[in-house]
């Protein structure tokens, strides 16, 4: 993806904040999920999404528990203290900013305009109305056999 790239180049987040940034976009995503869902009345889709919803907030809750990232994933989480990260907010904001946008909820919560640098911020934009606009024709375009995401 050319602007998660351009925004490693232009922000230069540090490992924790990149991580902080993906996990948190993650839960964006599960959210969004779990939104539409609701919205269908897919009650199996959602308890499906509240399950992975626990999963990507253990995700963050261990990137905020243990400052090495390289962690053993085998080891119990049960009791690790917090370890306060060494981590710029404007930088993780920025970074959820661009990592949200395919996303419903993250759209909302975090517009392109937290983005400070315009060519970076030009590129999200750019990219999420293309998206869009792919899903968009999807949706339009005839289909001779549709598949429920979630049975209900």
């Amino acid at each position: 993806m050319y602007t998660t790239e351009l925004a490693a180049k232009t922000l230069e987040p540090t490992a924790v904040e990149d991580q902080l940034a993906e996990d948190y976009a993650s839960v964006l995503d599960v959210v969004s999920r779990l939104e539409q869902a609701l919205r269908d009345g897919a009650w199996r889709g959602v308890r499906d999404e509240l399950d992975q919803l626990v999963s990507a907030a253990e995700d963050m809750w261990s990137t905020l528990s243990d400052p090495d990232l390289d962690q053993d994933e085998d080891h119990l989480d049960v009791g690790r203290p917090f370890m306060t990260p060494t981590a710029d907010a404007a930088t993780v904001r920025q970074l959820i900013a661009v990592y949200a946008q395919p996303h419903a909820v993250g759209r909302m919560l975090y517009p392109t305009s937290l983005i400070a640098d315009p060519q970076l911020r030009g590129a999200v934009e750019n990219e999420s109305e293309q998206g869009l606009r792919q899903a968009a024709d999807e949706v339009a375009a005839p289909r001779l056999l549709e598949s429920a995401a979630y049975p209900v």
